[in-house]
Parts: C-alpha cells; structure tokens; sequence
C-alpha cells in the first residue's frame, strides 16, 4: 500500500526514480526521492496523535497555510525548502485515498540529530531562530493554528483523555493545572504574538553551506516566539548550550521572556506527552521519565515558582542543570 502511495504520488509529477529513500515517519511519510526532491505523504505514524492540534480546522487549508508561509519565508531571503507543483500547477495533491501529500525541492546538508553539536552550532541556532522570528512578523494567512489560551484548552483535554489510556487521575490533574497556568500567561502576552515555527528540534535544523536551514514547518502557526525557543532548550540539553542559545537569539534582534518562556517549556513538554502518549506509553523509560518531569517541571510550575534562571539553569534540576 505504501508503495502504491509513492507511486501514484510520483506519477502526478511526472516523476521516474529509482532510488527512493524512507527518511522518517511521524507526523508525515518523509522521503527522498532521487536526489532533486523531497516527498511529505501527510499519513501519521501509528500512535503519533496530533488531531487535537487541530479540532475544527479543514487540513488542506492549513497544507496551503504552511506553504505559503515557507514561501513567505523564502522570498524574504531565508534558505527553505521550495515546493514543486503537479502536473496541474498545484502545490497539494490528493492521492485516490483521500491522503494528501506535497514535494519539494530537495536541499543538501545534514540534520543536526546526526550531528555533535558545540557552542558555535547552539550560537547559531539562536541567531537564526531570531531570524526567522524577524522575518515572520509580517506573514498573515487563515485559517491558521494559534499556541495561544484556546490551544492550552486543546492540550488540557487531551491530558484529561488520557486517563481512559491508564495516565494517572494524580499526574493528569497536575498537568490539567499547568495548561490553565500557561494559558494565562499566553493570553496576556497574545499582543507579541507572531508566526512561529511550532517543532524546531535538531531534527528539523540542516546545516548546510549556506549555513543552517529550518525544515518541516508541519506545526507552524500564530504564537509567542518562545514557545519555538522552549522546544530548542526541551530538545537541546546542557546549561552552557541554552546559554549560547539565547545568547545567539539576543544578539540577533530577539527578545527574552522569562514568563512567557516558562510557561511555553512547560506547554511545549504536555504537547509532546499529547501526542507521543500512545508510543511513549509502552517504553519502559517513560514512567521513569513522567516522576521526573513532574518532580523538576510541573508540580513546580503549579505552585507559581520559575522553571529557568535569569542565566538559563533549570532550577529544580538537580542531575544535569
């Protein structure tokens, strides 16, 4: 059935190859094709659940979204992937099973997850995190997603459905309280609002010649820009690495929110639970790894203390600050 997928895919390109390449499969088939495209197949993984991101919205129109955004971007000087259209000149094509998928110009660097990365790499990252951020103030589209109250709402009962997936009444109540908590926060600061990435983790960063590259906008939508700085610090461990992080993002023209910051890490990590919650749950270093986050992030978050320090240290953390 994949293979009919890629085939009949391919086939609305006009496109023969005979190397194609299964890259990763989590929210999207992802593959290379030959060495000039890159084809999305918008068919999630199983266990990977992000409908609750979208409850309402028409997906195709946030496919359009999406692209036009990337092409905002690219018109505006960053280096992102270029879509390729269809026979028909369309940029989204619909597969006889209803999947919808998309191509693009394929660009040559590696992805940061294959890479070690050092202070200069994180001072990058910041720098052209910040210029993303610069560069999307003026993008405007509908319908779009937003990280704003309504979407702590989304993700808060998504936490609470959980419980019919054995996620415990005493964790679920916990984290129920810290989407109210964020949710607050966010709405006060919706004036500084502004398109953002949504999924910036090493994974979606290439360094190329040109320098580093962001990929696979898939959650991009209205919000704070520190929400796409929370997930970098959730995605990129050591207190030396935030720090040149947001040192590269300062420099660059960013601006730091503690509040907001926090509140962002904290929704950014019961995101990742909401849709990762029916793979995660079957690992053995889950459990694990829900006392800890509970323990350093959200029961501290809900009784109103900080998360990061003024310098970035992770302030309940006791092993790796």
């Amino acid at each position: 059935m994949e293979h009919d997928c890629i085939q009949e895919a391919l086939a609305n390109y006009n496109i023969n190859a005979s190397e194609i390449e299964l890259l990763r499969h989590n929210e999207n088939l992802t593959y290379r094709v030959g060495k000039d495209y890159l084809l999305q197949i918008h068919e999630p993984a199983e266990g990977f659940t992000a409908d609750f991101f979208y409850d309402g919205f028409d997906r195709i129109e946030i496919y359009k979204a999406e692209l036009a955004f990337q092409e905002y971007l690219k018109n505006r000087g960053m280096q992102i992937r270029e879509a390729v259209e269809n026979r028909w000149g369309e940029r989204i094509t619909k597969l006889h099973n209803g999947t919808y998928v998309t191509l693009s110009k394929w660009i040559e660097g590696e992805s940061l997850v294959k890479l070690e990365l050092n202070d200069e790499i994180c001072y990058q990252i910041g720098g052209m995190l910040a210029c993303l951020h610069q560069n999307a103030k003026g993008f405007r589209a509908s319908p779009v997603k937003s990280y704003d109250k309504e979407h702590c709402e989304c993700t808060r009962k998504r936490i609470q459905a959980l419980e019919n997936l054995k996620l415990s009444t005493e964790y679920s109540a916990i984290m129920q309280k810290c989407c109210d908590h964020a949710g607050t926060v966010l709405e006060k600061a919706q004036d500084e609002f502004h398109m953002i990435h949504g999924d910036l983790s090493v994974s979606n960063i290439l360094q190329t010649p040109g320098g580093l590259v962001p990929i696979d906008f898939s959650f991009f939508g209205m919000g704070h820009p520190m929400y796409d700085l929370a997930v970098l610090f959730g995605n990129i461990s050591g207190l030396v690495r935030r720090q040149q992080m947001a040192e590269g993002y300062r420099n660059a023209g960013g601006t730091i929110r503690y509040d907001v910051l926090d509140a962002c890490f904290i929704l950014s990590l019961l995101d990742c639970i909401g849709i990762h919650y029916e793979q995660w749950g079957k690992q053995e270093w889950f459990l694990p790894r829900m006392v800890r986050w509970h323990k350093e992030n959200l029961e501290p978050y809900v009784q109103g203390e900080r998360i990061y320090a003024d310098d970035f240290y992770l302030l309940h953390v006791q092993s790796t600050g």
